[in-house]
């Protein structure tokens, strides 16, 4: 294929995050379409032998020495930290390179509340080539950092999954011995985390639903799928395992905390459930819908046709809500409209044309 014109810079499974499947399965799309490309992973050591190259054991010095020598035409910036969002500006601005900055998460919304950090992210947004939204609520945060609309694309994160292979679950042997012993299951992703001092990813009121849901479902099983887990994360964890044991309620619940693809937890599952107190555009979402999968989220941001809602933190209209779906025959109705291959298409001639022009 080439040099590589495109640099993603980001990170690449494992761990099994949201960002890390976008870009896997956006190196696959611009593989079949013989685009070359490199992707430096700055989080972990994984490498797939061929485009990723692990940068993440000295990632502040790596960045600095990229920002100044880097030869790809095209730098695609996948990370919400505003000290690359701004090496990428410079790029852009001193080297005449084209540059993209992903917008994936709240971050951008945190940097626009601070005075101290508000004027240095607009200027980073309004002086790179493009900006990719996975939201409209994100695009308009752009706009009102000063992004000319043309230059924003609206991309929700989520690429199709690559199918299993026949006779391969996917599952770890962890998975597959706890969803053996337990129907119906639910399936729920993230990691042991706080938002403003509010479980990020809603796993308190996970354990709590389990509790209240078993007396009707002796049964029931829950797979939280961890995308990474820190030694530091271990006393949060802890804590929900006790409460666990105390509602009676810890052999229903799987903590799954090594890093594991997810797509093969919703084949199985009856539920997904994606109880966040802030979000992007989330691609467990749609990749849930996609496959079929019943699924229930917060309402802390617009989700898409299919996704049953429920009002952040309220436990109460969370339990209502799984009870409702696990208490009539199951759905597997799948929604491929969740994503837009159209958009996809246009999503990927803009990374090859950036690349290529002069």
């Amino acid at each position: 294929m080439g040099r590589p014109q495109i640099a993603i810079l980001g990170s690449y499974p494992p761990p099994f995050g949201g960002t890390s499947n976008h870009v896997q399965r956006l190196s696959g799309l611009l593989a079949m379409r013989k685009v070359a490309h490199v992707i430096y992973n700055g989080v972990s050591d994984s490498t797939d032998g061929k485009y990723v190259v692990p940068v993440a054991k000295h990632a502040h010095a790596w960045m600095l020495r990229y920002a100044l020598t880097s030869t790809e035409r095209l730098a695609y910036i996948c990370s919400a930290r505003l000290e690359v969002w701004m090496l990428g500006a410079f790029m852009a601005t001193r080297r005449g390179k084209r540059v993209i900055i992903r917008l994936r998460n709240v971050a951008l919304f945190d940097y626009l509340q601070r005075r101290r950090t508000r004027g240095l992210a607009s200027w980073a947004l309004r002086n790179v080539s493009r900006v990719v939204a996975v939201s409209e609520e994100l695009a308009a945060a752009a706009r009102s950092a000063g992004v000319p609309p043309e230059r924003i694309i609206h991309q929700p994160g989520f690429l199709p999954p690559t199918p299993l292979a026949p006779g391969d679950d996917g599952l770890s042997l962890a998975q597959r011995a706890f969803i053996a012993r337990h129907r119906p299951l639910i399936a729920a992703n993230g990691k042991v985390d706080a938002y403003n001092g509010v479980d990020l990813y809603g796993l308190d009121h996970l354990v709590e639903m389990v509790g209240r849901l078993k007396p009707r479902h002796p049964n029931l099983g829950l797979v939280i799928s961890f995308w990474d887990h820190l030694r530091a994360d271990e006393l949060r964890l802890s804590a929900l395992q006790a409460r666990a044991r105390t509602l009676g309620v810890a052999e229903n619940v799987l903590f799954h905390t090594r890093s594991w693809p997810f797509v093969p937890v919703l084949h199985t599952a009856d539920l997904f459930i994606r109880p966040t107190v802030t979000d992007g555009d989330a691609n467990s979402v749609r990749e849930a819908l996609y496959l079929g999968v019943p699924t229930i989220a917060s309402d802390v941001v617009v989700r898409p046709g299919g996704t049953s809602v429920f009002r952040t933190r309220d436990l109460d209209d969370l339990v209502a809500k799984a009870d409702a779906v696990l208490g009539k025959p199951p759905d597997r109705t799948p929604h491929p409209e969740v994503v837009d291959m159209e958009r996809v298409e246009r999503y990927l001639e803009t990374l090859q044309r950036l690349s290529t022009e002069a």
